[in-house]
């Protein structure tokens, strides 16, 4: 017997799924937590005069594990500085995003679309170094490569086939910005892949929602954004490493050469030395994320942080008018809060009680956690099967309406 045609009613009955599917997966086309662009002048810090356009106000994105602005609401505004109103005037700053706070109480003593997510560029390695820190000790050796050797951009000066430390590694990865340091880092903490999962979910961890680590060193790569608000939880988390907050304040090394000379490095902090009480942290730069910069200062008994994004100029010369209105100003009422990892957790572990958020887009979702490293069918959420399986409900009345239905007659009748 030859094979058995389907005729074209039988596979019109297959169209009411599909069409099921694609209405609940309108959301990959406009994502119910997208940000809705608004036109303000770049760098603008101050609130916008009366009779024009309400600033943006963000959501979470759409694979936040909460279902808030992490940090307070008004921290969800963007194209408005966000600061008390008794406070002193801001400063002029070159800068599109941008955040000052005080590390030991967590107060965001004034923000400017501190959640609007933006490429990091090389800011993003001092999650590198967190990541990996637990994974490498100081005086590991690692032999490195041709791929570590030939990683674009900013390099440090590895050589291929030549023994490193793991220290001298680290020096080269904060001082210098070497690219080249971060993939040998990344490869000596398990492979470029496995870093980047743990730098996801160390950014997790912290509370870092805005945060997609694509690359250990930060080049610019599609998908690969931050926020001023996370590099201030990351940037104060590596405060609190020791390692980490001792290279932030080197001011030059003596990095390894060949034959067993050296060659020094600079850290490319300008306020390092020029500006008082200045302790790290990192700078960045790539042509598409601009000049950023994460930033502290300890002085009279604080310590600020400031982060920058999208500056023009170097972002230094922001961070150093923030640091001096919010140290001229030590009592400003703070207009949100940096999360500490265990109030996080709470937030994580009390949003999944209340079961999945409505809203998300689930098949985005979906197709984030089978598309990331490492990623299965195991961390597609409940929601996810709920929708597939309602799409399928929806096909499955579609078939029975569609065998009730009387037959019509005439040019476009069955047959």
């Amino acid at each position: 017997m030859g094979p058995v045609l389907r005729s074209p009613r039988s596979r019109r009955v297959w169209i009411v799924p599909v069409a099921a599917l694609v209405v609940l997966g309108t959301g990959a086309l406009l994502p119910a937590h997208a940000e809705v662009p608004v036109e303000t002048p770049a760098g603008s810090e101050t609130p916008a005069p009366p009779g024009t356009p309400s600033p943006t106000v963000l959501m979470p994105p759409a694979d936040s594990p909460v279902d808030e602005v992490v940090g307070g609401e008004e921290l969800a505004a963007t194209g408005v500085a966000l600061v008390s109103p008794t406070a002193p005037p801001l400063p002029v700053l070159d800068a599109q995003a941008w955040l000052v706070a005080d590390t030991e109480t967590g107060d965001v003593l004034a923000a400017y679309s501190p959640h609007e997510r933006r490429p990091p560029a090389s800011t993003i390695k001092l999650l590198t170094a967190l990541a990996t820190d637990t994974a490498l000790e100081p005086d590991e050796t690692y032999v490195a490569t041709e791929a570590d050797a030939s990683v674009e951009g900013s390099r440090v000066g590895i050589v291929a086939a030549q023994t490193y430390t793991v220290d001298q590694l680290l020096h080269g990865l904060i001082l210098a910005s070497g690219n080249d340091a971060a993939h040998a880092i990344a490869e000596a903490a398990g492979g470029q892949e496995v870093t980047v999962d743990k730098m996801n979910d160390e950014a997790r961890r912290l509370g870092a929602f805005d945060t997609k680590a694509i690359t250990p060193h930060g080049l610019d790569s599609p998908g690969q954004l931050s926020s001023a608000y996370d590099l201030a939880l990351i940037g104060r988390e590596a405060l609190g490493d020791a390692t980490i907050a001792e290279l932030a304040a080197t001011p030059v090394y003596d990095f390894p050469d060949v034959g067993g000379a050296t060659f020094q490095i600079q850290n490319q902090n300008r306020l390092l030395g020029s500006y008082d009480g200045a302790i790290g942290l990192k700078t960045g730069y790539t042509t598409l994320a601009g000049h950023t910069f994460v930033g502290a200062v300890e002085r009279d008994g604080r310590t600020l942080i400031v982060t920058v994004l999208g500056a023009e100029g170097r972002a230094e010369d922001a961070a150093a008018a923030l640091f001096d209105w919010a140290y001229a100003t030590p009592e400003t009422p703070a207009v949100g809060h940096l999360v500490a990892p265990d109030e996080v957790e709470a937030m994580v572990t009390e949003a999944a009680d209340d079961g999945d958020i409505l809203g998300r887009n689930p098949l985005q979702d979906y197709g984030d956690a089978l598309s990331s490293p490492g990623g299965s069918s195991d961390d597609v959420p409940p929601v996810v099967w709920l929708s597939l399986a309602a799409a399928a409900l929806a096909g499955g009345l579609g078939f029975v309406l569609r065998r009730r239905r009387p037959k019509s007659s005439g040019r476009y009748s069955s047959r």
